[in-house]
């Protein structure tokens, strides 16, 4: 639990806004992405890495949509070989 929470901590990219589909905009939280991604694995690992390479990822962009993050996680997912855990994520997401 510590590495999740050192993690957590450093994990967040400065002046990234969230526009959700309304076009609000919110704060990026990395703790929305951490807890979606628990909700779908217990395996810290797993959270751990698909966190990171997500928030590097959305750290290049000064306004991030919430269809772009959702699109960015799933990408992820796949990438790293979890592609049920992908279209489980997507399912959960629309």
């Amino acid at each position: 639990m510590d590495v999740l929470r050192r993690s957590q901590a450093t994990m967040t990219p400065t002046g990234l806004t969230v526009e959700n589909r309304a076009g609000a905009h919110t704060p990026f939280n990395s703790r929305r992405i951490h807890q979606t991604l628990t909700a779908l694995t217990n395996d810290p690992t797993v959270v751990h890495r698909v966190e990171s390479l997500t928030v590097a990822q959305l750290a290049g962009f000064d306004v991030v949509a919430t269809g772009t993050i959702v699109a960015t996680i799933a990408e992820t997912l796949e990438q790293l070989g979890y592609a049920h855990m992908a279209q489980t994520y997507l399912k959960l997401n629309r």
